[in-house]
């Protein structure tokens, strides 16, 4: 809490604007994954992590960046053919509570296209219902009406470790953040990160700097492994992991 407060403090200097860190409805004692800035082909982290929630049984749902979308299309449709929700995050890693409102409905359209583009195919697939959930986690009132008239619902989350942050804490820091949260509100839906902003400047983040082989800011490559050690312990604990479409207290439109 305190991390997010400070945060907050720096990102709306100057600047009106909420946390999607919210209440949810989400039933006691449940638990819901959802991952953001993916998908990651750096060292297969995005592919090897659905590999970890097939086997373990767990749905979750994928905030997708559209300029992280676009060269990994198969890895997007992956998602939606094993019962993953997809979410619109935008198309670039530029945070949407800096975007002027044309910038702002610009990335919302751009990412919401890199989506479907990924997911057309020959045969008409089934409507898309359109979550989103704004780039850098804060978005100003006026970017809520943007979203809201273009059908969307807002994708919140009530568990943050922000292990995506430079000097982030080690694998199982985060797991022991993750678990005190889950243990103090009885579950909820969990945010992590399988990528970090767009695939080309990770990879150009981890060639300049190559001793960050794992769990940095910009290497994901430990969370696969982190989720499947969570979804474990909070299974001995007698958590409900369920998908994020079961929670959400709103219907949002379909396309």
């Amino acid at each position: 809490m305190r991390i997010t407060l400070i945060l907050a403090a720096i990102v709306c200097t100057g600047v009106s604007c909420t946390t999607i860190t919210a209440p949810c409805d989400v039933a006691p004692r449940t638990v819901v994954f959802s991952f953001d800035d993916g998908p990651n082909n750096n060292e297969d982290t995005t592919a090897r992590l659905l590999d970890v929630l097939k086997a373990r049984g767990v749905k979750a749902s994928f905030a997708l960046l559209g300029v992280n979308v676009e060269p990994a299309q198969d890895i997007v449709r992956r998602i939606r053919d094993e019962g993953h929700l997809i979410i619109n995050h935008g198309y670039s890693e530029r945070w949407a509570v800096y975007l002027t409102d044309d910038d702002f409905k610009e990335n919302l359209v751009r990412g919401e296209r890199a989506i479907a583009a990924a997911l057309a195919e020959k045969t008409p697939a089934e409507p898309r219902a359109l979550f989103y959930r704004p780039q850098g986690g804060f978005y100003s009132a006026r970017q809520k009406q943007i979203w809201e008239a273009s059908g969307y619902v807002l994708a919140p989350t009530t568990i943050r470790v922000h292990d995506a942050v430079r000097g982030a804490a080690s694998k199982e820091e985060i797991i022991s953040r993750v678990l005190k949260k889950v243990e103090l509100h009885g579950g909820g839906i969990i945010l992590l990160h399988d990528g970090h902003d767009s695939f080309s400047r990770m990879k150009t983040h981890l060639d300049k700097n190559p001793c960050l082989v794992y769990n940095s800011a910009y290497n994901r490559s430990f969370i696969p492994e982190l989720v499947d050690e969570l979804i474990a312990a909070l299974r001995e604990k007698e958590y409900v992991l369920n998908g994020f479409d079961l929670v959400t207290a709103s219907t949002p439109r379909k396309r």
